[in-house]
């Protein structure tokens, strides 16, 4: 049998609640701090130089200054400023190759002074382009190789030991943010632009999915002739399951739709269908016979997913045809394929 638990008492449970609490608000007082001494004109000088002079960013640490940078880089890749981590201890055995004249330096160190860090980036001045320090070392080694040092307020640790990283992470992060969207901005980097960047994430399914993307074209499309009989049109619908066919006029543009719906409403009103052709079945088929001609819901191939279902949200419908500017119909757009890609 495995060891008895040792009971909680509730004073000690009280007590780590107030732990968790006074960790997460001395953080957050962190922020603030940082906020309020960063200094606009330096990060101005930042965001110019790197654009203007950079192809890249080299992010780097060591310990959890390290895993810090690896997020940071991975924030900058995807808001349009091409960035890679680097292992310090790996650069100084091989891997500084990467490094050229058109790359930055963000370096991370809460001393400033890790001696295999400081080595790493005295040998990246040699090979690289400007270096930007975030440390709360202000008189560090690493503040004296850096051309930019984006100085951290100088404050513990949070947390009852004050020395778990904690603190200087979050400021080391936010500090990693708040250049990768001045650059954003700097850039003019747009939500297309992001979607580019992320085309299976919910926004770039949204701004790039394309009504040909999802559409039922090919040997998928239902697609039968007008002069095509009953028998035909029942066979075409029934074998492509998508509910419904498309009637082509002799030349191969659209006439109209032929649905589950008209097929119920044509039992309804018609003793033997079976005499009929398919553009006879669609005619008896509208809702109202005597009423003008409903015109057929389209859109072009390159319609954006999330027009189209904007479209069949206003009109109430679960389908759309999609068709060249010759009226030709190249396929078929369900409400249930744009749900299906993540689009509703």
């Amino acid at each position: 049998m495995g060891a008895a638990s040792t009971p909680v008492s509730s004073a000690t449970s009280a007590s780590w609640r107030l732990v968790a609490r006074a960790t997460i608000a001395d953080e957050a007082r962190a922020l603030s701090a940082l906020a309020e001494q960063l200094n606009d004109r330096q990060m101005g000088e930042i965001v110019d130089a790197i654009v203007g002079r950079c192809d890249q960013i080299i992010v780097s640490g060591i310990g959890k200054s390290g895993v810090i940078a690896q997020k940071i880089a991975a924030t900058l890749t995807s808001t349009g400023t091409p960035a890679s981590f680097l292992h310090p201890v790996e650069a100084l055995h091989g891997d500084l190759g990467v490094v050229t004249q058109r790359c930055a330096l963000l370096a991370l160190s809460r001393s400033g002074n890790t001696e295999e860090f400081v080595r790493f980036v005295a040998h990246f001045r040699r090979l690289g382009g400007p270096v930007i320090g975030v440390t709360q070392g202000r008189e560090s080694r690493l503040a004296e190789l850096s051309d930019w040092t984006i100085a951290l307020p100088d404050l513990p640790e949070a947390g009852p030991l004050g020395l778990a990283p904690t603190t200087s992470c979050i400021m080391q992060l936010a500090a990693g943010d708040a250049l990768a969207m001045a650059l954003l901005a700097r850039r003019g980097f747009t939500a297309e632009d992001f979607a580019t960047y992320h085309p299976e994430g919910p926004l770039g399914r949204r701004l790039l999915l394309r009504a040909a993307d999802l559409m039922h074209g090919g040997e998928e499309m239902p697609l039968v002739g007008a002069g095509a009989s009953w028998s035909e049109l029942l066979l075409e619908m029934t074998k492509k399951k998508l509910g419904m066919a498309l009637i082509t006029q002799a030349d191969g543009t659209l006439m109209g739709t032929f649905t589950d719906g008209d097929l119920r409403r044509l039992l309804e009103r018609v003793d033997n269908p079976k005499l009929l052709s398919a553009s006879e079945a669609h005619a008896k088929s509208r809702r109202s016979p005597d009423a003008p001609a409903v015109p057929i819901s389209t859109v072009e191939p390159s319609k954006p997913a999330v027009d189209c279902l904007r479209l069949m949200r206003d009109m109430q419908i679960t389908a759309l045809v999609v068709c060249e500017a010759d009226r030709r119909p190249r396929g078929i757009l369900r409400l249930i394929d744009l749900v299906r890609a993540g689009i509703g």
